[in-house]
């Protein structure tokens, strides 16, 4: 008499508007939860790029804090050179002399210590980032000639570049 025949299935118990109405709301929110989920996400790795960024910015920053400096310098260091390049023969053997070489190449470590290059330019090809043209000549053709003034590079980066002439 309760018993239901085999091949005949319950039917499914109708559901109240409350259920309908709380299975609605918990559909709507689990879809919102994923979106706010998407967007933490996308938040933390803007995060973490910025953080990259900034990072990099600041490496930067330190590591060319000193390129104004330098480049004050510069003049200093050519007449430096200048003044060696026509010294007296007479007065190379003189021990005042030696130590002021002496002071100028402890000064060029240093600086060369803290990322100042020398740049070479004789003979090489005409590259117009690293060299400024102030007079063409004999030679060949693109290749730097002669050099007026060295240029130098900070880390990498060209701080003053080279005054040359270059072969037609």
């Amino acid at each position: 008499m309760g018993m239901m025949p085999a091949n005949k299935k319950p039917e499914p118990a109708k559901e109240s508007p409350e259920v309908a109405q709380l299975k609605m709301e918990c559909e709507v929110l689990r879809k919102e939860s994923e979106r706010l989920k998407e967007i933490a996400g996308r938040a933390q790795a803007d995060l973490q790029n910025a953080k990259d960024r900034l990072e990099r910015e600041r490496q930067d920053v330190a590591k060319f804090a000193l390129a104004g400096a330098m480049t004050k310098m510069l003049p200093t260091l050519d007449n430096l050179q200048r003044a060696f390049q026509h010294l007296p023969e007479e007065l190379k053997s003189h021990e005042w002399v030696k130590g002021i070489q002496a002071i100028e190449n402890d000064l060029m470590r240093l600086l060369t210590d803290l990322g100042l290059k020398r740049m070479e330019s004789m003979g090489q090809a005409l590259d117009p980032t690293r060299h400024e043209v102030l007079q063409t000549g004999a030679g060949e053709k693109g290749k730097v000639t002669e050099v007026f003034e060295e240029g130098f590079e900070f880390n990498g980066r060209v701080l003053r570049p080279a005054k040359v002439r270059v072969g037609q």
